[in-house]
């Protein structure tokens, strides 16, 4: 629910603030007044054009903003969470419209910066403002097809067609990937199974090039460690002179000597580890020339295994890691590609599956759109004839979709199919006898098309995610008289909701629940208009000033006066009988 709007710098607007109310508000004013204004200014909240010429003159930037209180709108609040929109927990949401003279204006959401694509997302379900949305949605492709759908109450069967649809397209998809894939392995196929046995055959192993290196290193200096290696053990422990025998001897002429002087005690200790350590490096070197391998075929083995290990990650450009998960992920593709027919065959059989419920739901929703319109015809038929409309035929064309390249077949057509089903709707109307059908956006005038879209409000919307609607002269060409059933249809209407009628008859504007007058006023060197919420006199003087066309208030008489008294009492005696006051 819109609870309040705020105009400034919009036009002959310098400030303007309306506190707003449910149920049907009515707005009049002379002519030339800016009645219009206000569908203006909504119709920018909800994502209107805007240009600079709507910034009053000698301003810079003017602002539309309206405050909305969607406390009692769950569907609503879900609808903004997925664009992207958060409400607190008092429900309320700001739309803010900027225009400014030099430079692109601004759109603000709850305070933040925001897109007018984002903000014509949001507008359309709070704000559907005659002047601009309601002829537009009449002639909008889709709108006979939504609109029935609504009066039929199809939602679950909209909702099935939604799910078999993407259930198909998901498994469509699935089944052009996998062919796409078996192509692909196909012309790969030789090239896989070769790269899989050579890598395979390599035998890989991560730790092996190490390994390989350190004993290449090894056998390839293996005489001149064995040279080094037998030097050392003869220095360490034979020959004249060695090592060990000399240690020894420095060992015996210390021992008789070491217990008397605590310094000859720590040297006699470090002779003797001297000793041990030069006995274990000896034994270490017999073991090393022991192990020592001088075989020259076994080098060229290794020569040759460490040659394949840099030609395999030279050629595939990768490390050993890498090169053997290459060889188990070539195991894996060729391992698929092996039940690629049977993979291809299950798959084709659950596309087709999937695309007979498509049909199946498809054509179910085309029987109930083609055998439920005639009912949705006469309802609305019956109620829009009352409008001024007493020649007025509906009728609801409804066909398959057939398209020769479509994918679907229903009855041996082929046909496009949506989320909505496999057929076209279309509204067609004849509204003066003798006169063939069209298309309702291309066969009835403005005034016409506003009235049918009223009768089809009644029937079509949901009450609970109605927008605020606002009829801007619905009711022009129209007598007294012929404007009763039109603001009876606009109490409907508000009786769960907000309206907002913009008239100029007075047996319209008395069955509003609140009154807004519009009118200029000059102050100092400019012209500013105002909008005034009228008391039960000031209606009483505005529905009387109605009742004499454009006279002014001056001219006013007491028969018209007691006059709108009247039609102000019928008003409110319509408005009890009817649940509203």
């Amino acid at each position: 629910m819109l609870r309040a709007l705020r105009v400034g710098n919009l036009a002959l607007v310098d400030e303007l603030e309306i506190q707003v109310g449910t149920g049907l508000t009515m707005v009049t004013g002379e002519t030339g007044a800016g009645k219009s204004l206000i569908a203006g200014a909504l119709s920018l909240l909800a994502g209107g054009k805007a240009t600079k010429g709507m910034v009053r003159h000698g301003t810079d930037l003017a602002f539309v903003e309206g405050v909305f209180d969607l406390g009692d709108r769950p569907a609503d609040r879900e609808d903004l969470a997925a664009l992207g929109i958060r409400i607190g927990s008092d429900g309320v949401l700001v739309l803010r419209r900027e225009l400014k003279i030099e430079g692109r204006g601004r759109t603000l959401i709850n305070g933040l910066f925001s897109s007018q694509a984002l903000l014509e997302q949001i507008g359309k379900r709070l704000l559907s403002v005659q002047s601009q949305d309601q002829q537009r949605h009449l002639s909008r492709s889709g709108f006979a097809g939504e609109f029935l759908d609504r009066a039929l109450g199809l939602e679950v069967e909209l909702a099935e067609m939604e799910n078999v649809l993407a259930a198909y397209l998901s498994l469509a998809e699935d089944l052009a990937n996998r062919r796409r894939e078996d192509e692909l392995a196909r012309e790969q196929l030789d090239i896989w199974e070769y790269q899989l046995r050579e890598l395979s055959e390599a035998g890989l192993d991560t730790e092996e090039p190490a390994l390989l290196t350190e004993q290449l290193a090894l056998g390839r200096n293996a005489r001149a460690l064995l040279e080094g290696a037998a030097s050392c053990r003869q220095d360490l422990t034979e020959g004249e002179g060695n090592a060990q025998g000399k240690l020894g001897s420095a060992e015996v002429a210390l021992a008789s000597l070491a217990d008397g002087s605590p310094g000859l005690s720590a040297i006699l200790a470090m002779i003797r580890d001297a000793l041990a350590n030069t006995s274990e490096a000896a034994a270490d070197l017999e073991r090393f020339l022991d192990n020592l391998d001088l075989d020259p075929a076994r080098l060229d083995e290794m020569e040759e295994r460490k040659a394949l290990y840099d030609e395999l990650c030279r050629k595939y450009r990768r490390d050993v890691p890498e090169l053997i998960n290459l060889r188990d992920d070539l195991a894996q593709r060729l391992k698929r590609q092996g039940r690629a027919a049977s993979d291809l065959e299950e798959l084709a059989t659950a596309v087709e599956q999937a695309r007979g419920k498509v049909a199946n739901q498809a054509e179910h929703l085309y029987k109930l759109r083609r055998d439920g319109a005639p009912e949705v015809v006469s309802q609305a038929t019956a109620i829009i004839r009352r409008l001024a409309l007493p020649d007025l035929e509906l009728e609801f064309s409804v066909e398959l979709d057939q398209d020769p390249s479509g994918w679907l077949d229903l009855g041996g057509h082929a046909c496009r199919a949506g989320k909505r089903g496999a057929d076209r709707v279309e509204l067609l109307a004849r509204t003066n006898r003798g006169e063939a059908p069209g298309r309702v956006s291309q066969i009835a005038s403005g005034g016409e098309r506003s009235r049918i879209f009223l009768g089809l409000s009644v029937i079509g919307e949901q009450p609970h995610r109605r927008p605020l609607l606002l009829f801007d002269e619905i009711d022009a060409g129209l007598g007294m008289d012929n404007a009763v059933p039109v603001a009876e249809l606009l109490e409907r209407l508000a009786a769960d909701g907000q309206v907002f009628c913009i008239t100029h008859l007075p047996t319209v504007a008395c069955r509003g629940h609140s009154h807004w007058k519009v009118y200029k006023k000059a102050e100092g060197d400019r012209t500013v208009l105002r909008v005034e919420e009228l008391d039960p006199s000031g209606r009483v003087r505005e529905t009387a000033r109605l009742l004499g066309g454009e006279a002014v208030e001056a001219d006013v008489s007491e028969s018209q006066l007691n006059y709108a008294r009247q039609l102000l009492s019928e008003g409110r005696r319509h408005a009890v009988e009817g649940g509203q006051d």
